[in-house]
């Protein structure tokens, strides 16, 4: 029994920990940072420098989970946080479906702010933005979606809760340095599609990286320039 609890605190522990950190590190880049780099920078500049920002920040979080997980190597790690696992076609379908999806919604939202915005156009900073947002989706995904779904699952955890709680940590570091409602909700609903894919994807990152990354690979950089002209939204 004093092992169960042990277990269990040990867990809840590791994903406070992990929570705290998203919230001090990628948390900034949704408030004050962008506008931080907006002083001095160019808007492409300031759109690149945040999106280095978020592979930087997730990349210090996945170390320290890393060691959390206790993997004999990056490999062993990458393998049990489901990167590669085989996962159903319907799951797939559903990822792919929701990304683009979501991507329209995105690409949408930036005509309301710049209705001139040439959303067709394929240069080398568009494909830059794309790569490196696919690039911080995946480490977002290891460590929302992986490492604390399984972590929660290893305790026992039914899937609702595993997926309810990704989600709220999802929305809470996404919309604390500035909260509003609509975007914590919008935040909550996407992290609790991106966790059901996962589940129904016998916890392959497969369809959760068709789900996030095809987002922003179709997306940017209007999702991030979103940052800048409706901070907050």
């Amino acid at each position: 029994m004093n092992t169960t609890i042990n277990e269990k605190s040990t867990v809840w522990r590791s994903i406070a920990i992990v929570t705290l950190l998203l919230l001090v590190l990628v948390g900034p880049n949704f408030g004050p940072l962008p506008h931080l780099f907006r002083e001095s920078l160019s808007l492409e500049s300031s759109i690149t420098g945040v999106l280095i920002w978020f592979l930087v920040a997730f990349l210090i979080i996945l170390a320290v989970v890393y060691r959390m997980n206790k993997s004999t190597s990056i490999g062993e790690f990458l393998k049990s946080s489901g990167l590669g696992a085989p996962s159903g076609i319907a799951a797939n379908i559903a990822g792919l479906i929701l990304g683009i999806l979501w991507a329209l919604l995105f690409l949408s939202s930036i005509l309301q702010f710049d209705p001139d915005a040439n959303l067709t156009q394929i240069n080398g900073f568009r494909i830059l933005t794309a790569l490196l947002a696919a690039g911080g989706a995946l480490l977002e995904d290891l460590i929302t979606r992986s490492f604390i779904m399984n972590q929660l699952h290893k305790i026992g955890s039914s899937k609702w809760v595993q997926a309810v709680v990704s989600a709220f940590i999802f929305a809470l570091y996404h919309t604390a340095w500035g909260f509003n409602p609509f975007s914590f909700v919008f935040s909550m609903v996407y992290g609790l599609l991106l966790g059901g894919l996962f589940l129904w994807g016998k916890r392959s990152l497969t369809p959760v990286i068709l789900g996030h990354s095809l987002v922003v690979l179709l997306s940017e950089p209007f999702a991030t320039m979103l940052i800048f002209l409706a901070p907050g939204a």
